[in-house]
């Protein structure tokens, strides 16, 4: 979980800015499905939403630099969760896992 996180905030740092948005979400988006496929087994719920919200409040921080926001409270406001998902386009991974059954007959 370390290193999604760090590759998170790498992907969303405050250089970052000058790139065009839509260049950064797609970075973002490429890893959080990347990580969530290969990590995504039954009992993750709690890891995946951790990373979950991680992911949404760098791309928050990321918002509020990019458009000189400095009041958290204001930018929580402006950028809900579910602008982060529907306007900007950030990759939603499930919290929960489904249960695979086994393949042999019983």
């Amino acid at each position: 979980m370390k290193k999604i996180k760090a590759r998170l905030t790498e992907l969303t740092g405050r250089n970052l800015t000058a790139i065009p948005l839509g260049d950064v979400v797609g970075n973002v988006n490429r890893s959080l499905r990347g990580w969530a496929n290969y990590f995504h087994y039954r009992n993750s719920s709690q890891t995946m939403s951790k990373v979950r919200q991680h992911a949404e409040d760098r791309l928050r921080t990321h918002l509020m630099k990019r458009h000189k926001v400095i009041n958290r409270k204001a930018a929580l406001c402006r950028l809900a969760r579910r602008d982060i998902y529907e306007r900007y386009g950030l990759h939603k991974i499930s919290g929960t896992a489904g249960w695979n059954s086994a393949h042999a007959s019983a």
